[in-house]
């Protein structure tokens, strides 16, 4: 998960594993598990905007040996995690280039 924006308590599965600076912002990497991994990249200052190379992120994990290079992507999505009340989620646009 790439938490791009963290507010009112919410936060990411498991405990903090360490840091990383991508894309001109620092990130705190979280890992926890659901029965398999789960890595979660929450970035120190929130941001409503964001123009991300995905591949960054996943070789920040296979440089610390925590996803294996075999690996891929298999899927991308966009929301919000609401963990108490209501949320809302307004997207002015959303693409995916792949190549």
């Amino acid at each position: 998960m790439v938490w791009l924006n963290r507010q009112g308590g919410a936060g990411p599965l498991g405990t903090r594993y360490g840091s990383v600076s991508l894309d001109g912002a620092m990130w705190d990497i979280y890992q926890g598990d659901i029965g398999w991994k789960v890595y979660s990249f929450v970035r120190r200052a929130n941001t409503t905007k964001a123009s991300l190379d995905l591949d960054d992120f996943t070789q920040a994990l296979v440089r610390r040996m925590l996803l294996g290079n075999d690996k891929y992507l298999s899927g991308i999505e966009a929301g919000s995690e609401v963990f108490r009340g209501s949320g809302r989620l307004d997207t002015k646009a959303y693409s995916v280039d792949i190549g």
